[in-house]
């Protein structure tokens, strides 16, 4: 199951930011040359959460986050943009109403060899048909994706990486990889061949929540 979590309402679903940042800071851990005790919790926070971003979250049968990734509008401050300032050729900024970004992509057992392939495969599409459907829904052309190397090695390995934009960007530690995808058809299929039947229609946490504050108060 998809569930969308708007960043100004995550306050009341504690649970699952608590463990969609334990699946980040289990993905900063496994990156190689970090010094011990460098990766705790309040690193895998950053200022982008601050900016409220749509959350995407991957809930297996038991209501658990098994993958999730954030989306940000570029027509305001992006990891692309900001923190990788001049990575993109000639100094380009990828700035418009039509276009979001995608980022900070983790899954659970990414970095687990017991973890299977088609557990993997059923997150991976789950969380790629979803982003192809929020994007046609708000009328977007395409998607920014920024993804660490090992996330970016999974959805090469699966057909479904995008188009890479730049060389790999260094920050903290970690190589990211800046993606390009074209909202439709193509990008749909790749991710829905490993969703399967799993796929389902996101529901929206948030209203959700309003229903049943309403219900409260009948």
């Amino acid at each position: 199951m998809i569930a969308l979590l708007p960043g100004e309402s995550r306050a009341l679903f504690p649970r699952l930011m608590d463990e969609m940042y334990d699946l980040r800071l289990g993905a900063a851990r496994a990156h190689a040359g970090r010094p011990s005790g460098a990766v705790h919790r309040l690193a895998v926070v950053d200022y982008f959460d601050s900016l409220d971003p749509l959350y995407v979250l991957a809930l297996d049968e038991m209501e658990c986050v098994a993958g999730a990734l954030r989306l940000l509008p570029t027509t305001g401050v992006t990891m692309l943009n900001d923190a990788f300032a001049g990575a993109l050729p000639d100094g380009l900024r990828v700035e418009s109403p039509l276009i979001w970004e995608a980022s900070r992509l983790t899954l659970r057992g990414a970095g687990d060899s017991r973890a299977t392939d088609a557990a993997m495969n059923r997150t991976i599409g789950q969380l790629g048909v979803a982003l192809n459907a929020i994007a046609q829904t708000a009328a977007l052309t395409h998607l920014i994706g920024v993804f660490d190397r090992s996330m970016h090695r999974l959805l090469s390995h699966r057909g479904c990486a995008g188009e890479t934009l730049a060389p790999p960007m260094r920050i903290d530690g970690a190589d990211m990889f800046a993606v390009l995808y074209e909202v439709g058809a193509a990008m749909d299929a790749p991710f829905q061949t490993l969703a399967g039947d799993a796929w389902a229609p996101p529901i929206n946490l948030a209203d959700l929540e309003r229903l049943r504050q309403t219900d409260c108060r009948s």
